[in-house]
């Protein structure tokens, strides 16, 4: 499930969106960052990827249903501020929710997590994150050589 690790706040009907802290265990310091979204998101859509750690690639997705007003440009120049700030200036996207109390009532409240975390890291990075993280990104193929005519 993509959005099983972020976190979603409201402010005058507009959703802001962003990965939550334990996930930069998965992730590189200066991850890049890929956007994926364009126009209009579901819930559990891919809003953006973003490079893990042992060439694996994180899936951040929606949490709720809507359009998309804005993916945050500071990401683009500085990605570290995904990890340093993913409750600030780091957050993923924001979207304009079509039904957020139904969104919001399938959302999991911290305190929650944190106690579904604490459970999930018992059993390993790998069970804990595996859901967030995609397969290890294919190496590029070396083009063939060609022989002279």
């Amino acid at each position: 499930m993509a959005g099983r690790h972020v976190w979603a706040q409201i402010e005058d009907g507009i959703v802001t969106v962003g990965v939550t802290a334990p996930l930069g265990e998965v992730l590189w310091y200066t991850p890049d960052v890929e956007f994926w979204a364009v126009d209009r998101v579901d819930v559990g859509e891919t809003l953006a990827t973003v490079q893990g750690r042992s060439g694996r690639t994180v899936a951040v997705g929606s949490p709720v249903r809507g359009a998309l007003v804005e993916l945050n440009p500071l990401l683009r120049r500085a990605p570290h501020a995904l990890l340093a700030q993913p409750y600030g200036r780091g957050w993923v996207a924001r979207i304009s929710a079509d039904r957020w109390e139904r969104d919001e009532a399938a959302m999991v409240p911290a305190r929650a997590y944190r106690k579904i975390l604490d459970a999930d890291l018992a059993l390993g990075r790998e069970f804990c994150f595996g859901g967030a993280l995609l397969a290890p990104r294919p190496a590029e193929p070396e083009e063939p050589a060609q022989a002279a005519a």
